[in-house]
């Protein structure tokens, strides 16, 4: 009678942890669908932010880019700053309000702002390490992973080399910052300086200001 007690006592045990294992493994596939779905919507999405966010006094086409390693949009603007729209310090804004009050009004876009903060929350879910690029100048392109070998091709492009890591740490230090010091302390020609300093802000989204003659970081 003991024996089969704990026989039955086991198999209860062993049917309560498959049936946890199998919940799970619902929990995870829904969890992965509804992930797959707000991306789908998000990137639907785009043309009804692009015309929110078009300057209409260029010719230049709208463009929505679908390659087999990257999506992504070209759109005119009018640019309130240069480089990358950074998740923690970027300043929603509509070009066109009243484009934008119809859109959201409609359901062909979300509130101003939610665009980017999803692109930056869903993209590295959807694709495990990617993250979203987001430049602003006087043609907004939008570049957004969706394979292994874009994330890959996003890190090598992104990430500081040690002299650009070295430059960076003295931009922070100094803001007011001149190309001759950097040629003296790293011994490197002025053209070198601006090469790196280009890498800069487009990795980094700082800029510079001329009339100041200081970094905005």
């Amino acid at each position: 009678m003991v024996r089969i007690s704990l026989e039955a006592k086991q198999r209860e045990q062993t049917f309560a942890e498959t049936e946890r294992g199998i919940a799970e493994a619902f929990r995870a596939i829904e969890k992965a669908r509804d992930v797959n779905e707000r991306f789908e919507k998000l990137l639907s999405r785009r043309a009804g932010r692009t015309a929110v966010h078009r300057d209409f006094s260029s010719a230049f086409p709208a463009k929505v880019i679908i390659e087999k390693d990257w999506i992504r949009t070209e759109n005119w603007c009018r640019p309130r700053r240069q480089g990358n729209i950074l998740e923690t310090e970027f300043t929603p804004y509509p070009k066109n309000p009243i484009l934008a009050r119809f859109f959201v009004a409609v359901g062909l876009a979300d509130t101003i702002g939610s665009g980017v903060r999803n692109l930056y929350k869903y993209t590295p879910i959807y694709t495990p390490g990617g993250k979203p690029e987001l430049i602003e100048n006087d043609v907004f392109r939008i570049n957004i992973p969706i394979t292994e070998t874009a994330v890959h091709e996003y890190a090598e492009e992104n990430e500081l080399t040690e002299r650009e890591t070295t430059i960076f740490k003295m931009i922070k230090a100094n803001n007011k910052l001149t190309v001759e010091e950097v040629m003296a302390v790293l011994d490197i020609s002025r053209a070198t300086v601006f090469r790196d300093y280009a890498k800069i802000r487009k990795k980094c989204g700082v800029s510079y200001d001329k009339k100041a003659g200081e970094w905005k970081l």
